[in-house]
């Protein structure tokens, strides 16, 4: 390992030494690259991506609702909202819909608030770590669910069940 160091240090002190990589460069190389799925499964504890998958379609709904949630007490407009979360109020409400379909805020006269149990607000802190440590691979975890036919259709199962 440290002679394959050493080489690829001494090629790249002399440009021009511009022959191709051998196979074993290559592949020792390549078993440091992490995939998506692999930096998810490393970085986002189980639970927390089961939540996810479960009550999170977009990073606005999980920007929207990490807002929603730092301050429990106080109810936000969709405007208010939308300027926060820098997306524009068709996106904001079409998160914020979702979001009160699944159980975790409610509207009422045009504002929006949490609805949640204690259970819940404790793993949504833990979201909010987790996605403010490990934003990629919880992004990640967002976009499987349009890249996993069978997570999407349990997920259309699961909210025509309600």
């Amino acid at each position: 390992m440290r002679e394959l160091a050493r080489r690829r240090q001494a090629n790249l002190l002399r440009p021009s030494s511009r022959k191709p990589m051998i196979a074993t460069e290559i592949s020792v190389m390549l078993e440091h690259t992490t995939s998506a799925p692999d930096m998810a499964t490393q970085y986002v504890p189980d639970d927390i991506r089961d939540f996810i998958l479960k009550h999170i379609a977009s990073v606005a709904q999980i920007e929207a609702l990490l807002l929603i949630w730092a301050t429990p007490e106080k109810r936000w407009g969709l405007s208010q909202i939308a300027a926060r979360i820098y997306a524009n109020e068709t996106e904001t409400a079409k998160a914020l819909e979702g979001l009160c379909h699944v159980g975790l805020l409610d509207r009422r006269d045009g504002t929006f608030g949490l609805k949640t149990s204690e259970e819940t607000f404790e793993l949504i802190r833990r979201l909010r770590e987790t996605y403010a440590r490990h934003l990629i691979p919880v992004t990640d975890v967002i976009h499987s669910r349009s890249r996993d036919p069978q997570s999407t259709a349990e997920a259309r199962l699961t909210q025509g069940d309600r």
